[in-house]
């Protein structure tokens, strides 16, 4: 497997994300993460863990502050630069997976070749099948998503984020849909993926035992970052 791309850096200013209505729906006045480090943002529901997670994807824009990963500020780029930045920059983990079921693991993994150019398509889809080897899926690339149980759709999902060899990877609850001990696989699966490999990780989770195999914890209520531990 080729060497991996170093993790970017994350800075975030004064940042405020509204709802359409013009509700606060969360508040960070500053956060830094160091390159190839692992993060944690936990709380209770409605505490803005996912607003906060998608605003640092650029999935939302923010009413006002930065976002900056390495040396690129996302408030600066055009909404069709932020989505190539999102697509070469930032593997995103999904709660739920969202595999296309009549698909095989190793096309899911590689959807993203759909999107690139055919000169890049091959070695798009070499690094696809080398995660899901690396996950332990590598003699079910032509199974049916649909066949595979919840702990092997989501280490698919995860195989799909790390395909195109991203510096950054975002998750959402990835932990969340599976039992104990698929989650305590992915768990380690994340944590090894930050640790081995260099990668800048940023998980939302409610799972405990998740948190605490990463460098940090940050727990959020009510929009904002009320307390940060470190390891």
């Amino acid at each position: 497997m080729a060497e991996p791309k170093a993790g970017l850096a994350l800075s975030v200013t004064d940042l405020i994300v509204l709802a359409p209505g013009g509700r606060r729906l969360a508040e960070v006045a500053a956060l830094q993460v160091a390159p190839g480090s692992s993060v944690a943002i936990r709380g209770p529901s409605g505490a803005g863990k996912t607003t906060l997670l998608h605003a640092l994807s650029g999935l939302v824009r923010p009413a006002s502050g930065g976002v900056v990963w390495g040396e690129t500020d996302l408030a600066t780029l055009s909404d069709t630069a932020l989505t190539r930045f999102r697509r070469d920059r930032i593997g995103l983990i999904f709660q739920d997976f969202l595999l296309f079921e009549e698909l095989g693991a190793l096309d899911n993994a590689a959807i993203a070749t759909a999107f690139l150019p055919r000169a890049q398509r091959s070695a798009l889809r070499h690094r696809a099948g080398e995660w899901l080897e690396r996950l332990g899926l590598g003699q079910d690339g032509a199974r049916r998503a649909d066949s595979f149980s919840g702990g092997e759709r989501q280490r698919i999902a995860v195989a799909r984020a790390l395909a195109n060899d991203p510096p950054v990877i975002l998750a959402d609850e990835p932990t969340a849909s599976l039992d104990r001990a698929n989650a305590d696989r992915l768990a380690e699966d994340l944590a090894a993926l930050s640790r081995d490999t260099g990668r800048t990780l940023v998980v939302v989770t409610h799972d405990m035992t998740l948190a605490a195999r990463l460098d940090r914890v940050l727990t959020m209520a009510e929009g904002r970052i009320v307390e940060d531990t470190h390891e």
